[in-house]
């Protein structure tokens, strides 16, 4: 049996590095495309509250691409080259959205005059970047992904994700998992604490999730942390 044929034998076992992060993402660009549909361009505090929303969001978008770039598709494209040449331009176009959402956005802030069309503007650009970033993620799962698999082992993998985990700052780490836990199914997400509890110091987990959650939080309370984040 050679290196290849050992590392589809082993299909079964490896990480899927998109799947959670993923479902995270696309509860978070659905909540944020219904936050700016519904907020009332008269309200000061109400456009500010969002739009520091939008301002996260984008933070945690920026760094989801960073990662992918720098973690995946760099080592992916050492081992077969241009595997990651669309999905890297569809990464320059995301940014590109993200640059144009903030002008937008800084536009509404300021703005003394016109803000119901300003908003509307702000509204149909996040929900063009939604519709393409949904794209661009099912792509990743369904070419990315499998690539991925056929030329890396387990171990590679489990790296890959472990370096990308260790990259992300305290504080955006907490927007993901806000996400990604809200997105979860029941059994996912009991899985995904009880792994981050292991991982993490004893003194560090509380506060970690008291952050996520919005308030304390002691595990095993799966009501409170499913009512909190979904």
């Amino acid at each position: 049996m050679n290196a290849q044929t050992e590392t589809l034998a082993a299909h079964d076992e490896k990480e899927d590095l998109y799947y959670a992060v993923h479902k995270g993402l696309r509860l978070a660009n659905a909540r944020m495309l219904i936050a700016l549909g519904q907020l009332d361009p008269f309200d000061d505090s109400a456009v500010a509250a969002t739009l520091r929303r939008l301002s996260d969001h984008i933070e945690m978008g920026l760094c989801h691409l960073a990662d992918e770039n720098s973690e995946i598709h760099t080592v992916l494209d050492q081992r077969l080259p241009g595997a990651a040449d669309h999905a890297g331009e569809d990464h320059e176009h995301h940014e590109e959205a993200f640059g144009e959402l903030r002008r937008l956005a800084d536009a509404l802030v300021v703005a003394k005059t016109g803000r119901p069309a300003l908003l509307r503007k702000l509204y149909q650009r996040f929900a063009l970047f939604v519709a393409d970033d949904f794209k661009h993620m099912n792509e990743e799962e369904t070419v990315i992904q499998p690539q991925i698999e056929e030329h890396f082992s387990a171990p590679e993998i489990t790296t890959i994700r472990e370096r990308i985990v260790a990259s992300i700052p305290p504080e955006t780490m907490v927007l993901f998992m806000r996400a990604m836990l809200g997105a979860a199914s029941r059994p996912e997400r009991a899985e995904m604490v009880t792994g981050m509890k292991a991982g993490m110091p004893n003194e560090v987990f509380p506060d970690f999730m008291a952050a996520v959650v919005g308030n304390p939080w002691k595990y095993g309370e799966w009501e409170s942390l499913e009512a909190a984040l979904c």
